[in-house]
């Protein structure tokens, strides 16, 4: 029991940077959600899709590293 618990406390830190950085990619898609509801001229309104497209990416990519390594 006493090993569950050790391991539990181990992964705290790891639980922590994982919220916070969901959180920061949570900001990040939401700016670019807001860019697009801006007539932004044609390059910029792509970088802001492409902004979206990779902070989705990067969300996906924390959630298997999540699950990896926290289950």
């Amino acid at each position: 029991m006493l090993e569950l618990s050790a391991m539990s406390q181990e992964k705290e830190p790891l639980k922590k940077w994982v919220h916070d950085l969901n959180n920061r990619i949570g900001i990040i898609l939401a700016t670019a959600e807001l860019l697009q509801l801006d007539q932004l001229p044609a390059k910029a309104a792509e970088r802001s899709r492409d902004l979206e497209r990779e902070a989705l990416a990067a969300r996906d990519l924390l959630r298997q590293i999540a699950q990896h390594y926290l289950g």
